[in-house]
């Protein structure tokens, strides 16, 4: 059994250093959010390669390799930041000198080498560093506290972006709620077993390797299948609230007009609709219309309709009386206008191919 345990944590340590290394290839020759989420998961198979030298005592050995001197906790709630900053706030804009953040993570990782290097070529047996409270502080119960701090604070930026996030799409499923909220859960999950096992001292990190494994490899495959999943889409950015040109119209009572336009009306459904033809739907002018839907529904207008659009297909394709219809006539009848647009848009929305969502409802 444990010869069983010692292989997992190694083959589950394995795949974690090639996603996270493939991340952050990935991130350095395009977006930096692959970079964070990479030195995230480089840091758990780090501890999962730990707990497999603990199992087959690799730390007894007489001249092992200290790979463990080289792995720091505060790169967690460092890359967690940045990360959720990259993928949920349109605006923020990654610079070169956000990478002195990490000056505290080459002095720990240097000072601990240093001490090693210092303790080896003294005579005098030197205590561990784990033993200095201040140390431990440092090391152990900040980055923990960071992770506090980061969930909270990411916690609230994914909830706005899901509010955000509905307005562009047609139906809300599981699969964007997993994509949305899975890695936030893993590691709010794991943060409070890592607090229970530091801080009041339970003996959890049996289940911290298992959810390590586990999780290690589910991200794997995902990210084998999908490097993109957990790289929430770009949202158009929220424009100002103030509009004095627009101060006679009531928003709440206009914006429910212009929904009823698409969901009583169908505008969605003609062809090549402009902006200039809702807004002589609804007496409104062009700037109004399109002050509306970027403010309130946190879109352009082409993603605005296309969303209705992509909304009226999946309506039809699961109506009885229109199942004698190609999927491309339910398209063209929704108000698309090309194949590939469609077949592009679907994917946005969804997740998924037509062909693929036909087949899951099949």
């Amino acid at each position: 059994m444990e010869n069983w345990k010692a292989l997992a944590f190694l083959l589950a340590s394995g795949q974690g250093f090639v996603l996270s290394l493939s991340l952050i290839v990935r991130g350095a020759r395009g977006p930096k959010q692959h970079i964070f989420l990479g030195l995230i998961l480089l840091v758990l198979a780090q501890e999962l390669l730990n707990a497999w030298g603990i199992q087959v005592h690799y730390h007894q050995q007489p001249d092992p390799f200290r790979f463990w001197n080289y792995q720091s906790y505060l790169v967690l709630p460092l890359s967690l930041w940045l990360f959720a900053r990259l993928t949920t706030s349109p605006d923020f804009q990654f610079k070169k000198k956000y990478w002195l953040i990490y000056f505290p993570v080459v002095a720990e990782v240097g000072f601990r080498l240093f001490w090693r290097a210092y303790a080896s070529s003294s005579n005098v047996k030197r205590p561990s560093l784990l033993e200095n409270p201040i140390w431990f502080f440092l090391t152990e119960i900040l980055p923990i506290a960071g992770m506090v701090i980061v969930l909270s604070l990411y916690a609230q930026k994914l909830n706005r972006f899901r509010l955000a996030w509905q307005q562009q799409l047609p139906v809300f499923s599981a699969r964007h709620y997993l994509r949305l909220y899975g890695l936030f859960g893993f590691l709010t999950v794991l943060t409070f077993l890592w607090f229970a096992g530091v801080i009041l001292e339970w003996p959890i990190f049996p289940v911290v390797n298992l959810l390590l494994t586990v999780c290690l490899f589910g991200l794997g495959y995902l990210g084998y299948l999908d490097h993109s999943f957990f790289m929430l889409p770009s949202l158009h950015k929220q424009k100002s609230a103030d509009k004095p040109e627009f101060a006679q119209y009531d928003d709440l009572s206009q914006l429910q007009h212009l929904m009823a336009a698409f969901n009583q009306d169908g505008l969605h459904t003609r062809s090549r609709l402009t902006l200039e033809d809702v807004a002589a739907h609804l007496h409104l002018p062009v700037r109004y219309v399109s002050y509306l839907v970027n403010t309130h529904c946190a879109s352009n207008f082409n993603n605005f309709v296309n969303g209705f659009r992509v909304q009226e297909v999946i309506r039809k394709l699961g109506d009885p009386k229109e199942q004698h219809k190609t999927v491309l006539a339910l398209a063209f009848e929704s108000g698309f206008n090309s194949k590939s647009t469609f077949n592009q848009v679907f994917r946005q929305h969804t997740g998924k191919s037509p062909s693929q969502y036909l087949q899951l409802q099949k």
